[in-house]
């Protein structure tokens, strides 16, 4: 016999919270993905600090740079964003996303910081290889070896919803 006052889990509920925590857990496998594939191609030149970083920011691309600004790297949420396959950008500078509704004082200002080897936190008009544009907050950092040069810029980017 049910009880009156008892209470009841729907098996839909139940499945929320485990699709809610299984997207937590691939997201987390993704970052920690990205961060082993970044430690290989810098040769464990990481530091704690970028690592712990990337763990906590929110992004959907990644893109590594030299300290000339030619993509090295990208992770595949860069592929996923753009439109762009990972060996299309390699070789390439990150202006290659840019287009006419790109603002030119931002372009300016982001020069300006990265050539003075400063980071850049800031928004920007970038576009789809479907030639789609859409606004993307990006966070650039310069990385730096053991003896304090400027070796990378790492960018974290991630779509902002426009209305």
């Amino acid at each position: 016999m049910r009880e009156e006052n008892s209470t009841y889990i729907s098996p839909l509920l139940s499945f929320d919270l485990y699709l809610e925590a299984y997207h937590h857990l691939i997201k987390n496998l993704k970052k920690e993905a990205d961060i082993e594939q970044l430690k290989f191609i810098l040769k464990g030149n990481i530091g704690p600090n970028i690592q712990e970083m990337l763990r906590q920011e929110v992004y959907e691309a990644l893109v590594l740079t030299s300290f000339d600004q030619h993509i090295i790297w990208v992770n595949n949420g860069f592929t996923e964003m753009t439109g762009y396959a990972k060996n299309y950008a390699l070789g390439k500078k990150p202006t290659f996303l840019q287009g006419e509704q790109t603002s030119k004082s931002t372009i300016r200002d982001i020069g300006e910081q990265l050539h003075c080897k400063h980071g850049y936190t800031g928004s920007i008009v970038n576009y789809r290889k479907s030639g789609e544009s859409y606004v993307c907050q990006i966070k650039i950092l310069p990385l730096y070896d053991s003896k304090k040069e400027l070796t990378h810029f790492i960018a974290l980017e991630k779509e902002l919803l426009t209305a």
